[in-house]
C-alpha cells in the first residue's frame, strides 16, 4: 500500500490534511480486499471511505443506494470533482443507456451507481460480469433489514451479490444500526471476516432541544428561524397536509420556503430537491419522504414539528444538519397527542411481534422527549455507544434545573369531569366544562349542573391542555376510539388520592428557551466577507451547474472570512482546500479577497 500516494490524493483531490476518525481504518480495508461495516453519523466522511481508495485501484467501484435523486447528486458531485461516474437508472433514455455501458465495458468509468433493482436485472448481471469490478458499495446498509426504520424489500436481493461475485469485496455503510440491525446486516450480505468500524455517536457540532409543543408550535418555529436569517434548514411535519399549510404560512411570514411530501409528482419533487440543494431556497418543509442520504453540507437546522417515528428516524433524520462540521441545531416539538397518533397507527399491525417491536421503539422515542438526561447520551446509550454528558450541546444539560409542582389536585379535577360525564366527550369538551364555558352542547347536556362545573377556572385553557398531555405522559387518561378521553388504573389511583403528579414548572409558562447561546459564537469570521464569499460560490456554482457546497462548504469560506488568504500558499492553508479546488477556483476567490482589502 502506498501511504505517500494515500495523503497526497487526500489532500489534492479533498483538501483534506488529516483523516477523520475511522476513514483511514475504513481505506485501508478497502485496500487490503477485506469487507467492511462502516457504521458512522452523517457528516462523518463515509463518501471519502470509498472514494479515496477507488482512485488507488483500477477497475470501477459499483455503488448500490436506494434513491436516485441521491444518486444523480452523487455522481454530479464526483464529475464535478474531475472523478469518471456514472449512473443506470430509468431517467436516461435507451441511447444514453448504450453509452454509458459502452464506457463501463471500455474501463473509462470509475463509479458506477445503480438501484438495488437495477443491479438484479439480468442485462445488469451480464454487464458486470464483463467488467473489472474493484469493490462493491452498499449505501444505506440499514434498509436491508426488517428490524431497521428505512427496511426495503428490494435490498434483500443484496445477499446474492456474494454468490454472484464471491472474489469481490464488499463495503457497506449507514448511518443508523442498533446492534440487532448491524448483525442483520453483517448476516444477510454474507460478509466475510469483515473489518466492522463504529464512529461515536456524538456529533459534537449539533445542539438539541426538545420542547413540548404549543399548539401547532408556529411561534416557537420561527424563535428558531429568526436566528438563522437565509439559512438551509428542513423541517418535518406528520403529514402532506401540513407541509403544504406550514410551508404557505412560512413564507407569508417572508421566508423563502417549499413543500415536499411522496404525493407530489415526481418532477415537481425533483425541482424542489434541485432547488433546495442548489440554495435556490433556503427551507423545505417536508414529510419523511425528504432528505434520505441528502447531500448538502450546509443544513444548519432541522426542524421535528411532531415526535418522529423511532430514534434511528430521529437520529438520521436530524443527522442531515451541520454535515460541513459546523454549529448547526436541531429542535423537536411534541405533545401528548402524537404519541396517541402514532400508537393508533401501530394498532393496525396484525402481526404480534411487529406490533410489539414497534411500539418499544415509540416508547423509547418518547422516553427521549420527555426525559431531563443529555439528549446525546441517550441516543448515544440506544445504539450501545457509551458517552460522557455532552454539558454544552443539549437543552438538559444548558438549561438551569427544572423546578418541580405537584398538581395532583388540578389532575384529579380533570380526572373527575372525565368520570362524571360517563368517559365519552374529548379534551376540549372537558375542559369547557371545568373553565364554566357556556357552549350550547354543554347546556344541552345539563353538565353545567355538575358539579365539577367552573372548578378549573384558575387555569387557562392552553394549561389545562398541558395538564391532560402530563396525564397522558403517565398513562392516566387514553382516549377511546371515538377520541373521548378514559380513566386507565392509574388515572383512578391519582383521583383517590393515593398517587401524586408533578410536572415541570416551566411547561405551565410561558417564557423564553433559557438555552445558552453558543451558535456561531466559537467561530469568529467576517460577516460581510463571508456573505460576499457566498455570492462569488453562487455564481460560480450556477455557471458550472453544481451546487455552491460542491465549490466550497460554508465551513472553507468561514475560514477564508477569518484568515483572508491572499496567494495560494495562504488558500491551501484553509480546510477544505485543495491543490485541485485551488486549480479550478481559488484565484477568483484570492480576487475577490484582495479587492475587498
Amino acid at each position: 500500500m502506498n501511504q505517500d500516494e494515500k495523503y497526497h490524493l487526500l489532500q489534492e483531490r479533498f483538501g483534506h490534511n488529516d483523516f477523520r476518525q475511522k476513514q483511514e481504518e475504513a481505506v485501508d480495508s478497502i485496500l487490503a480486499k477485506q469487507d467492511l461495516l462502516m457504521i458512522l453519523p452523517t457528516g462523518g466522511g463515509k463518501s471519502l471511505a470509498f472514494q479515496l481508495p477507488t482512485l488507488m485501484m483500477s477497475g470501477t467501484t459499483v455503488v448500490i443506494s436506494p434513491l436516485i435523486a441521491l444518486m444523480q447528486d452523487q455522481v454530479h458531485a464526483l464529475n464535478a470533482q474531475k472523478m469518471d461516474a456514472e449512473m443506470l437508472s430509468s431517467m436516461q433514455s435507451r441511447e444514453e443507456s448504450e453509452m454509458i455501458i459502452n464506457d463501463l465495458i471500455y474501463g473509462n468509468v470509475k463509479f458506477l451507481y445503480l438501484s438495488p433493482e437495477r443491479l438484479n436485472t439480468p442485462r445488469m448481471q451480464q454487464i458486470l460480469s464483463q467488467i473489472e469490478i474493484n469493490f462493491f458499495v452498499i449505501d444505506e446498509a440499514h434498509c436491508i433489514s426488517e428490524w431497521g426504520h428505512e427496511f426495503r424489500e428490494d435490498y434483500r436481493a443484496l445477499s446474492q451479490l456474494r454468490e454472484r461475485f464471491p472474489s469481490v469485496n464488499i463495503a457497506a455503510f449507514t448511518a443508523t444500526a442498533t446492534p440487532h440491525v448491524r448483525d442483520d446486516i453483517l448476516r444477510l450480505l454474507n460478509l466475510e471476516t469483515p473489518k466492522v468500524l463504529q464512529g461515536t455517536i456524538f456529533r459534537e457540532n449539533l445542539k438539541i432541544r426538545v420542547k413540548h409543543r404549543n399548539g401547532e408550535g408556529k411561534e416557537q418555529l420561527l424563535e428558531l428561524l429568526r436566528r438563522y436569517p437565509n439559512q438551509s434548514g428542513i423541517i418535518y411535519t406528520s403529514s402532506r397536509k401540513k407541509t403544504q399549510s406550514l410551508s404557505q404560512y412560512l413564507n407569508a411570514q417572508g421566508y423563502k420556503t417549499l413543500a415536499y411530501h411522496a404525493g407530489l409528482p415526481h418532477q415537481e419533487r425533483s425541482d424542489v430537491y434541485h432547488a433546495f440543494v442548489y440554495d435556490e431556497v433556503q427551507i423545505v418543509v417536508a414529510t419523511i419522504a425528504f432528505g434520505m442520504g441528502i447531500d448538502k453540507s450546509n443544513i444548519r437546522f432541522v426542524v421535528h414539528m411532531s415526535l418522529p417515528k423511532t430514534v434511528e428516524n430521529y437520529y438520521q433524520e436530524m443527522g442531515r444538519a451541520g454535515r460541513d462540521g459546523d454549529d448547526a441545531e436541531v429542535l423537536l416539538l411534541y405533545s401528548a397527542a402524537d404519541m396517541v397518533q402514532q400508537k393508533h397507527f401501530i394498532d393496525q399491525i396484525q402481526d404480534a411481534v411487529h406490533n410489539r417491536h414497534a411500539l418499544d421503539k415509540l416508547n423509547a422515542i418518547y422516553r427521549y422527549c420527555s426525559s431531563e438526561t443529555c439528549r446525546h447520551q441517550m441516543i448515544a446509550k440506544y445504539f450501545e455507544d457509551d458517552i460522557l454528558t455532552c454539558k454544552s450541546h443539549c437543552d438538559n444539560c444548558t438549561e438551569d434545573k427544572k423546578e418541580r409542582k405537584d398538581i395532583t389536585v388540578q389532575a384529579q379535577k380533570l380526572l373527575s369531569t372525565i368520570y362524571k360525564t360517563s368517559q365519552m366527550f374529548g379534551k376540549n369538551y372537558i375542559i369547557d366544562i371545568l373553565r364554566g364555558s357556556k357552549e350550547q352542547k354543554i347546556l344541552a347536556n345539563h353538565h353545567d349542573e355538575l358539579s365539577v362545573y367552573g372548578i378549573g377556572e384558575e387555569l387557562s385553557k392552553k394549561q389545562w391542555f398541558v395538564i391532560v398531555d402530563r396525564l397522558l405522559e403517565v398513562g392516566a387518561i387514553d382516549f377511546n376510539e371515538h377520541k373521548g378521553l378514559i380513566l386507565s388504573q392509574e388515572g383512578v389511583l391519582i383521583l383517590k388520592g393515593k398517587s401524586i403528579l408533578e410536572i415541570d414548572v416551566s411547561r405551565l409558562q410561558v417564557k423564553e428557551s433559557k438555552m445558552k447561546k453558543i451558535i456561531n459564537e466559537v467561530f469568529d469570521f467576517n460577516s460581510d466577507l463571508f456573505e460576499k464569499l457566498r455570492i462569488l460560490r453562487s455564481v460560480i456554482a450556477k455557471e458550472n451547474s453544481i451546487p455552491a457546497y460542491i465549490v466550497f462548504a460554508d465551513k472553507t469560506l468561514k475560514e477564508m472570512a477569518r484568515d483572508v488568504p491572499q496567494t495560494k500558499e495562504e488558500m491551501l492553508a484553509i480546510n477544505g482546500v485543495g491543490a485541485k479546488k485551488l486549480e479550478q477556483y481559488g484565484e477568483q476567490f484570492i480576487a475577490l479577497i484582495k479587492s475587498l482589502k
